[in-house]
């Protein structure tokens, strides 16, 4: 026994030998809480702006809006989500990330959607500022256990709490994974300097590795820890190549090796690393000290930030000669480390800590399309504030009279990082004031072309949505979404203007999109669509079924490689149907159906198909069904008042035709037939209502049956159109 307690007080007395600042006011750390608090305040303000932000098109749609993962909270969705055989699930959006997803989840149970299934965004952009607050505050406390140096660590978690560089982390909702992660970073880490501190107690060790596991099932850069902790245990003054120590590590650099291996595996199934080929390496060396140099500039002032930072040269692979000059900083900052690892443990380890956890990230391997981002300085910058903190504690241990100078400097400098967070937090107010400041900034940011016209593309903007994605393409020739994207606006443009220019033009994009990515399924579909778009302009009929071929080619092609994929299922029905296979055309239909039973169009298209069979009855169930799922559905309406004509049920026909006026008042034969109806219910004056309401608005078949059935009495027919107009349309509304 008293050897045990000879033991532990020895050590007691290694590490008095390591605390700095010892002497530190155990008065300040009785107000800890009041400083805290002002800290976790400055830092909610700091990013306020960021609550009413709207949900990106920047991976934000597929994390939220169309993640099959996120309605439900069951154990088969967590099965899934830990567990699944398909790459696709597994490996979503290219990361293998089961607490992030199930963290999205829970903000959905909370929030849910609006009456018109429109989610709210408000729960996801909270829980990221307040994941954010509690890494502030963690960080306070991690920092005062690893430095026993009350000032300081308040200085690091302030500047953490309001830095500029992280508003992508905490106001993009598809980083959910930073703050998330880091959450428990910080926590494994502060349980590791529980462990150190209380003597080794097992416990903390075990709750350590814990939380290390939790980190890295929120995102695989925690692998860095592992590292990091060797650098804790430096300024702790253990002995590194002691058994002991060494065998403490084994078990984190295990876990890291193996979430490593998963992290590489899950990049690849994203189709996230690029070939090697890109880049030679040596260009990667020069590319990875520009990179490290610019992380400590922004870090430092934040201004020029964006969303992508492109590469300088993606079509020729060059490098700028001038990018060589940023590895003088870069070799600065490594005689910095080794000048001061004997004189100031910590300027030393703030070096170390910002190198280790921003060394993967510097893309020596090729990871996605930009040479740097701002969401993966998150935690390396703790290391950049610790450098911050440990200048500011030089100059106070000078006692000059210069020292309120400096802090009023600091002081300042706060303010002005607050003043910073809350200008870029607005940035990400929508997707397109995103892409408009990305594309400002970064010119040659292929991705904030193509993601600023697919926004453009959804609100109609079908001409500058085309500028923006000829844009990209210029600057990446082989860019194969924005052919897809480019294609798709044509083909929308197309269907508006009625043009066969355009989906010709449309045809090419696709294609080119097929050649850069032959897999990209919908690019065969699309270009399907076109291609049987063009048929209806053609008025010979040979031309017109071989242009139907050619379409269903396309299907076939994107069904060969998804054979489940509705969408072409349902258009080689269609093109099926048109060439007059009618029962294959059914027979698609009826697949699809197994897939999305709850889908009217597939409906609507199978009960044409019966239609055209003579199979009256199934094509009416049909159209009521479609109906059924979408109470607006023009087409079903117009279909089935159809059949019921060819049935000789003109009550529920002129029902029908009724109905769909309502929704859609602009389709002009929808008088004629309803009016054909009427005459054939002997009703010849509601008939020329509806004649004179699609001849006046230049319907040449209304204007023959006018002629035909109400010219005899045509100042009669006006007189009652415009008695009759206005109570029709009341009755209708």
């Amino acid at each position: 026994m008293k050897k045990t307690r000879k033991n532990k007080v020895s050590t007691s007395k290694e590490r008095k030998k390591v605390e700095l600042n010892k002497n530190t006011s155990i008065e300040n750390m009785k107000n800890s809480w009041i400083w805290l608090l002002a800290v976790v305040l400055f830092t909610f303000i700091s990013f306020y702006p960021a609550l009413d932000n709207e949900i990106t098109n920047w991976d934000d749609d597929k994390y939220i809006t169309k993640n099959p993962l996120l309605r439900e909270i069951s154990v088969e969705n967590l099965q899934r989500t830990f567990f699944d055989e398909d790459p696709k699930i597994l490996y979503y959006m290219g990361n293998y990330h089961p607490l992030t997803m199930l963290s999205l989840s829970l903000d959905y149970q909370l929030a849910g959607e609006d009456k018109d299934g429109n989610l709210h965004v408000w729960s996801y952009h909270l829980s990221n500022v307040l994941l954010h607050i509690a890494n502030t505050g963690l960080l306070f406390f991690v920092i005062y256990l690893l430095f026993q140096n009350f000032r300081l660590a308040l200085i690091v978690a302030a500047f953490f709490g309001v830095s500029t560089i992280h508003v992508e982390s905490v106001a993009w909702v598809s980083e959910r994974k930073d703050v998330l992660y880091t959450l428990f970073y910080l926590a494994s880490l502060f349980s590791y300097l529980k462990y150190y501190r209380s003597d080794f107690k097992a416990k903390y060790y075990i709750l350590s590795l814990f939380f290390f596991v939790l980190s890295l099932l929120s995102k695989g850069q925690a692998v860095s820890l592992a590292v990091s902790l060797i650098a804790v245990d430096f300024v702790l003054s253990r002995k590194l190549l002691t058994k002991k120590v060494i065998l403490e590590k084994i078990p984190y650099f295990a876990l890291a090796l193996f979430f490593g291996i998963v992290a590489i595996m899950a990049q690849k199934a994203g189709d996230a690393i690029h070939g090697i080929n890109d880049y030679a390496f040596y260009k990667r060396i020069g590319f990875a000290g520009y990179a490290f140099a610019q992380y400590l500039i922004k870090l430092a002032a934040p201004f020029e930030l964006a969303a992508i930072y492109p590469y300088p040269d993606i079509i020729n692979r060059s490098i700028p000669d001038f990018y060589w000059l940023f590895m003088l900083p870069t070799l600065a900052v490594v005689y910095a480390f080794f000048y001061y690892l004997k004189r100031e443990k910590i300027i030393s380890f703030g070096i170390a800590f910002f190198t280790i956890n921003i060394g993967l990230l510097l893309q020596l391997i090729p990871v996605g399309s930009a040479i740097m981002a701002d969401r993966y300085a998150y935690i390396p910058s703790i290391g950049f504030f610790i450098l911050l903190a440990a200048v500011y504690e030089l100059f106070n241990k000078q006692k000059t009279n210069k020292t309120i100078v400096w802090q009023a400097t600091y002081g300042l400098y706060f303010v002005f990082f607050i003043f910073m967070t809350m200008q870029r937090s607005e940035v990400w107010e929508n997707s397109l004031a995103l892409w408009d400041d990305t594309v400002e900034k970064s010119p040659k940011a292929v991705v904030a072309w193509n993601n600023r016209g697919s926004i453009r593309d959804k609100a109609k903007d079908h001409e500058n949505a085309i500028k923006d994605f000829t844009i990209a393409i210029m600057h990446k020739p082989d860019y194969a979404h924005a052919f897809y994207n480019r294609g798709t606006a044509k083909k929308e443009w197309a269907s508006e203007k009625n043009d066969s220019t355009l989906y010709r033009s449309a045809e090419y994009d696709f294609t080119q999109a097929i050649r850069f990515k032959p897999e990209l399924v919908d690019a065969y579909q699309n270009r399907g669509i076109s291609i049987e778009s063009i048929a209806d302009f053609l008025t010979d009929s040979v031309q017109f079924r071989k242009q139907i071929e050619m379409a269903l080619v396309d299907y076939n092609s994107a069904l060969d490689i998804e054979p489940n994929h509705p969408g072409s299922l349902v258009n080689r029905g269609v093109a099926q149907g048109k060439l007059g296979f009618l029962a294959q055309a059914i027979v698609d239909f009826n697949l699809a159906l197994k897939i999305d039973p709850n889908d009217p169009k597939i409906y609507s298209n199978r009960g044409l198909a019966y239609d055209h069979l003579k199979e009256y009855e199934k094509s009416i169930v049909d159209y009521t069904k479609a109906i059924e799922f979408d109470p607006e559905f023009v087409t079903a309406y117009r279909n089935r008042a159809i059949v019921y004509r060819k049935l000789n049920k003109h009550e529920q026909a002129i029902a029908d035709f009724s109905k769909a006026i309502v929704f859609a008042p602009e389709i002009l034969d929808l008088y004629y037939y309803r009016a054909l109806s009427y005459l054939e219910l002997k009703q010849t004056d509601l008939a020329c209502i509806d004649f004179v309401q699609a001849a006046q608005r230049g319907y040449r078949p209304a204007l023959l049956a006018q002629q035909l059935y109400c010219l005899s009495d045509a100042k009669a027919n006006q007189n009652k159109l415009v008695d009759n107009t206005n109570k029709k349309d009341k009755n209708e509304k």
